[in-house]
């Protein structure tokens, strides 16, 4: 006979069993968010402000302050949400993961050495196309991204928001 439930006595099936969410580790992860958050937004309070209603200095840490809050406390919801609910088992770190890891990180760190020197068209230029192209990217692809990427943050930063870029010793903004 076939189909129904199975006997009683018959055996689990075995397989992979879910491991649980660790909810009290995105908990304490999220709570830690928006504490940071409530302190960047208590702390930009005491920036100075700007004559005649310019946005001064406290616009946008107090931005990204109010977001980290917001989000902080978006986690926490989610995570009280979570708890006991099984989840599938993480996939496993590969040493070309840890690699790409290790590279984004070197090239934060040779921007900040580099830009001063460099300046920060050329070094955001070939550091973004160096950082597409080791995730992945076609060269093509990451030329152009990093080019209309540098050149939309100079727009922005450099010419609307009147805030220097470093300019190095070539000269190049």
């Amino acid at each position: 006979m076939t189909g129904g439930p199975p006997p009683a006595d018959a055996a689990p099936v075995a397989g992979p069993v879910p491991a649980a969410v660790p909810w009290r580790h995105d908990l304490v992860a999220a709570l830690l968010a928006a504490a940071l958050g409530a302190a960047v937004v208590l702390h930009v309070r005491t920036f100075p402000e700007l004559p005649d209603g310019q946005p001064g200095p406290a616009l946008f840490p107090g931005i990204v302050g109010a977001l980290l809050l917001v989000f902080g406390l978006v986690l926490v919801v989610r995570a009280v949400l979570a708890r006991g609910r099984p989840v599938a088992p993480a996939a496993p770190v590969t040493g070309q993961g840890v690699v790409r890891a290790l590279a984004v990180v070197g090239l934060v760190v040779a921007y900040l050495l580099l830009a001063e020197v460099l300046g920060f068209l050329l070094t955001m230029a070939v550091l973004l196309f160096l950082l597409m192209w080791l995730l992945g990217g076609k060269p093509l692809v990451a030329a152009l991204a990093a080019a209309a990427t540098t050149g939309i943050v100079v727009l922005l930063f450099q010419e609307l928001l009147l805030v220097p870029l470093p300019t190095g010793l070539l000269g190049l903004g």
